[in-house]
């Protein structure tokens, strides 16, 4: 029995290892049932919310609030930083030029990028970008799951918020007030 015990301590060691790294490993959410949550903020998380956007001097503060949410030591672009500058300079700029053509057709909603703080970010993320650097008040309030390609909120004006997970593309620019409302009912109670 001795002998068990000294045997089954180090694999217990490394099964409780491996379920500590997945635990604090980002996760990546490609199954749509599972890529959404929703939520509602109370008045007072509101006030706050509006408090640290109206901080950021590139955007004035509007009815309905998209933010895209960039995590430290992502790897989902990885695969894109061997490219040339060129074909980078491309991607940021078509990303940006999204957004500004999605904020133009909209113009009750405020569209912002924030990220974690960190300094490992890939070389599309970093640079060229019109990305802020969170203080953790975001972090905290509404991306507390650390994802692979980051998260989107949209924050309705009566507090209503939906998290679209693992959305390298922003597409929750993409969600007209329909998608939203659908996929706040499916949501909002499992």
């Amino acid at each position: 029995m001795k002998n068990l015990t000294k045997i089954r301590s180090p694999l217990f060691s490394l099964l409780l290892l491996s379920i500590f790294i997945y635990a604090c490993s980002p996760k990546l959410y490609v199954d749509e049932s599972k890529r959404y949550q929703a939520g509602t903020l109370s008045e007072t998380q509101i006030d706050s919310l509006h408090t640290f956007l109206k901080q950021n001097e590139r955007l004035s503060l509007k009815d309905t609030i998209i933010i895209k949410y960039d995590f430290n030591k992502d790897v989902c672009w990885n695969d894109l930083s061997y490219q040339n500058a060129e074909f980078l300079n491309n991607v940021r700029w078509a990303f940006q030029k999204n957004i500004q053509e999605k904020a133009e057709a909209r113009p009750k909603v405020a569209i912002y990028q924030y990220r974690e703080p960190g300094e490992s970010f890939s070389p599309i993320k970093s640079k060229g970008l019109e990305i802020e650097t969170d203080s953790g008040f975001l972090r905290k309030l509404l991306f507390k799951e650390v994802t692979t390609c980051g998260t989107s909120a949209i924050i309705l004006p009566n507090g209503k918020f939906l998290l679209v997970k693992s959305d390298p593309q922003f597409s929750a620019l993409i969600l007209n007030a329909k998608d939203i409302e659908q996929k706040l009912q499916e949501n909002l109670v499992r």
